[in-house]
């Protein structure tokens, strides 16, 4: 997938994703539904650990290529024991790093690619990588801004109108280039 691609499709999805945030009923299933499922977590941190855990397997050798199995064999034991053990806000945490290993692919797919204004997609990559770091090492952050934006309509306002105005900018993008 060519670079322009990437950037109108992820301006797209932040579009339709701000659209939910204007709504407290929609955030308040989203909060019910994702920081208390018990399938939820098998989701996120499922799909993001494995993916995970395959680009571990396809390290280089300049990439601790010579260690990948040993690496595979104690992350996928962390990830496993994660959900015995480590079980609360665990989505949030499957969450990150599902977000981190999006970034990664987005990040790849705009290398060296000629696109004018590509530094808006970058920055906000950027920005979900250090929003996933956060999310991932303190997880009680997006639930409780959850819960401010259930209750604030004026922020859940500005949030929306905020995403989707970057949303479009990131839509407009490879057409502005040419």
């Amino acid at each position: 997938m060519s670079g322009s691609v990437t950037i109108f499709m992820v301006g797209v999805i932040v579009t339709l994703l701000s659209l939910f945030s204007f709504s407290s009923n929609y955030l308040q299933k989203l909060n019910n539904w994702f920081l208390f499922s018990k399938y939820a977590p098998f989701v996120t941190l499922g799909i993001g650990g494995t993916v995970f855990l395959v680009n571990v397997l396809h390290l280089s050798m300049a990439d601790f290529g010579a260690y990948r199995f040993s690496l595979f064999a104690i992350f996928a034991t962390i990830i496993l024991f994660s959900f015995f053990k480590m079980r609360e806000l665990l989505s949030i945490r499957g969450l990150a790093v599902l977000l981190l290993v999006c970034s990664k692919a987005m990040l790849d797919n705009v290398y060296c690619e000629p696109v004018l204004w590509k530094n808006y997609f970058v920055s906000f990559v950027y920005s979900i990588i250090i929003f996933s770091m956060l999310i991932g090492s303190m997880p009680y952050l997006l639930r409780d801004f959850l819960d401010f934006l259930i209750k604030s309509k004026a922020s859940r306002v500005i949030l929306g109108t905020s995403s989707m105005a970057y949303g479009i900018l990131l839509a407009l993008i490879p057409f502005l280039g040419r």
